[in-house]
């Protein structure tokens, strides 16, 4: 919504921007933000799981109730990791909009969401993991462009499917497989089990 609203605020009411000739630039072939995205994951990683504050999130995570005893406050830890991975969130947006399409459209991220939390999933629940499922959809992504120009004769709409059907069949096939953290979406209260 963010997004919409300053899009119309800078561009005049519209909620699209005219396509740009400029793309982000390229090492070794590869978008920028593919690297970037690297290096945040290899950080993330550290933070979570080689710092004090990281072992506070994944104790805040898998039992808040231990983690309060020890005087960790759980509704401030959750909610500097939930504006964390907004502005994550926006950062891979930001990404597709300058790297992939080179245009903002309202639709442009549409049910990416749904492949980024199967990609989680997928990942067990850490960031290489994470970072592994996305490059795996990606694939699948990349996929539909390299079939949709070729001598095949394959409809459009099936190949706009692609990525979506890889995400339903990875998730059927490993979501059993894959444990959330224990308190992922549990509402805590102070005094409470």
């Amino acid at each position: 919504g963010f997004s919409l609203f300053t899009c119309r605020l800078l561009f005049e009411g519209a909620t699209m921007t005219k396509p740009v000739a400029t793309k982000l630039p390229k090492v070794l072939g590869v978008d920028i933000t593919v690297f970037i995205a690297l290096i945040i994951t290899v950080v993330i990683w550290f933070i979570l799981y080689k710092t004090k504050w990281g072992l506070r999130i994944r104790a805040v995570g898998e039992h808040p109730a231990a983690a309060d005893t020890l005087g960790i406050s759980v509704t401030r830890t959750r909610y500097v990791c939930v504006l964390i991975s907004g502005i994550l969130a926006g950062f891979g947006g930001a990404s597709m909009t300058l790297a992939i399409i080179a245009q903002f459209t309202p639709t442009a991220i549409s049910g990416q969401g749904f492949i980024a939390l199967a990609a989680v999933i997928f990942g067990k629940w850490t960031p290489h993991g994470a970072y592994g499922a996305c490059l795996l959809f990606g694939f699948a992504q990349a996929l539909t462009v390299v079939l949709g120009g070729g001598t095949f004769a394959i409809p459009s709409q099936i190949l706009a499917m692609l990525p979506y059907i890889l995400t339903i069949v990875v998730l059927i096939l490993f979501v059993g497989k894959s444990v959330a953290p224990k308190a992922d979406g549990v509402p805590y209260e102070k005094g409470t089990r």
